[in-house]
């Protein structure tokens, strides 16, 4: 049926599909590849990282900043500088990567995008109705197994990684800071890398997914192929109207030009060339109409009614008729031909 979404998205259903915000993206990846890089850049500043802990923990527990003063909203100021100062130290770093990093997997996925249309307000997102149709739907279904499945094999391989390092956790009451700050970290960084590959590949798998689900949302029916051309085009009957009145303008404007014309060329019936020659205006002569079949014969009967001369020569006729366009001149090859009618034709003019 012409109803059922069959075919392929065009272009045009495409375009508006993306300023609406509608383009295939796999939130799994993001996170996969920000979780990588943020265990990339962990790599990198990690030793100024776990030394800065290091530090700010040993600065709180000595106290030092509380008893720098006996003022104590001041003690709470020097607090308060101190922590935001070791909040950058550590922190910074990181939030520049992930930043950084999330930029760059949304442009890798789908390009520069700026949609007002998805921030525009839609009442139909309000609708009580419309909304309990999304929640019991079957995408919202498939997202939900989605998410379980995700918890699960993520929730599996950080209790693996933790009951790993559960047992060095006793060892950290007789070490010193920076070491049991060295295992944490250790393990916080083998946790993330894990996770990061796992989410990695899950968000291979929801990416292909994403993009089956995109392309069978985008399908369209013929109707719907037939009302974008109609749109683009315009109504293939209207077109048709603007053509039959643009022949039916051509036709008068050529019936038009046929008094002034110095000879019709015949085949008899099935052919009939105008032409023109104004020496002071053209080099040579100029083809003002030409038809065939029913327009040859109203051509002729001009002629005849404005007693313009009609001279029969088949072969010259057909050679005009097909080489030669209105208010063009007449090819060189046919200049011979066309003299010696237009000569007996001037002849006859002047008797």
């Amino acid at each position: 049926m012409s109803g059922e979404k069959t075919e392929k998205a065009t272009p045009k259903r495409r375009r508006e599909a993306r300023e609406k915000g509608q383009v295939v993206k796999s939130v799994e990846i993001n996170s996969a590849v920000i979780l990588l890089f943020l265990y990339l850049g962990m790599k990198i500043f990690g030793t100024m990282i776990i030394g800065d802990m290091v530090v700010l923990i040993t600065e709180f527990f000595s106290e030092q900043y509380l008893h720098q003063t006996d003022n104590f909203v001041e003690s709470l100021q020097n607090v308060y500088i101190l922590s935001l100062k070791h909040f950058f130290i550590i922190c910074g770093p990181l939030f520049a990567v992930s930043f950084l990093t999330a930029l760059f997997v949304n442009y890798i996925q789908v390009g520069f995008l700026f949609s007002p249309k998805v921030l525009a307000m839609k009442f139909d997102k309000i609708n009580p109705v419309a909304g309990f149709k999304r929640i019991f739907s079957l995408k919202s279904l498939v997202e939900l197994v989605k998410s379980i499945v995700k918890m699960i094999i993520v929730g599996t391989v950080v209790y693996f990684q933790f009951k790993k390092s559960f047992s060095e956790i006793p060892n950290m009451v007789s070490i010193d800071l920076m070491k049991s700050a060295t295992i944490i970290w250790n393990a916080l960084m083998s946790i993330m890398w894990k996770t990061g590959l796992t989410f990695l590949i899950f968000g291979i798998f929801d990416y292909a997914y994403q993009w089956w689900q995109h392309e069978k949302d985008m399908k369209m029916s013929k109707d719907d192929i037939k009302q974008e051309y109609k749109l683009m085009e315009g109504d293939p009957k209207i077109k048709a109207k603007i053509r039959d009145m643009q022949r039916r303008m051509g036709m008068r404007r050529m019936m038009q030009q046929i008094p002034t014309a110095d000879v019709v060329i015949t085949n008899p019936t099935h052919f009939a060339v105008a032409l023109k020659y104004d020496e002071s205006m053209n080099k040579a002569p100029v083809v003002v109409a030409k038809g065939q079949d029913i327009v040859a014969l109203k051509i002729k009967q001009e002629a005849k009614k404005n007693k313009v001369h009609i001279v029969e020569n088949k072969p010259l006729a057909q050679a005009l008729f097909k080489t030669t366009n209105i208010d063009e001149a007449i090819p060189e090859d046919l200049f011979q031909a066309v003299a010696e009618i237009l000569a007996i034709v001037y002849q006859m003019k002047s008797r």
